[in-house]
């Protein structure tokens, strides 16, 4: 199975709302983008819950990064019929200093009876040492 570019568009846009401050900012738009059994391994190593993640994310209020996202390698392999992986490079630019924050970033969708849901997240910042 391959991709079309429409459907690579549909990936990187329920990937990156996840990043903007409007959809983090509702509990509603979160809960509906991540399945009930949604797992993330963040990059502290903790390991968190659909529920902990929508908390965590409109508990951010104004606090959230105000950072342009940066989105490199987007690449979408088909799983099964009605999964796919998602990978790609998140950049920010943290600061005037111009100091920026790399992660390489997966996620697996899978298609549910109405829409695509992430099941499953992980985050691992890369070093530039």
């Amino acid at each position: 199975m391959s991709f079309t570019e429409p459907d690579v568009k549909l990936f990187y846009r329920l990937e990156t709302s996840l990043h903007g401050h409007e959809t983090r900012m509702s509990p509603q738009l979160v809960s509906d983008l991540l399945a009930d059994d949604f797992l993330e391994f963040g990059k502290s190593g903790r390991v968190f819950n659909k529920k902990v993640t929508v908390d965590a994310l409109a508990g951010e209020g104004s606090s959230g990064s105000d950072s342009v996202l940066q989105v490199a390698d987007f690449s979408v392999t088909p799983l099964s019929s009605d999964v796919v992986l998602v990978t790609y490079r998140s950049i920010r630019v943290a600061d005037e200093a111009a100091r920026s924050f790399e992660t390489l970033r997966s996620s697996i969708w899978k298609l549910g009876s109405a829409r695509w849901q992430m099941v499953f997240h992980q985050g691992t910042p890369v070093s530039h040492e």
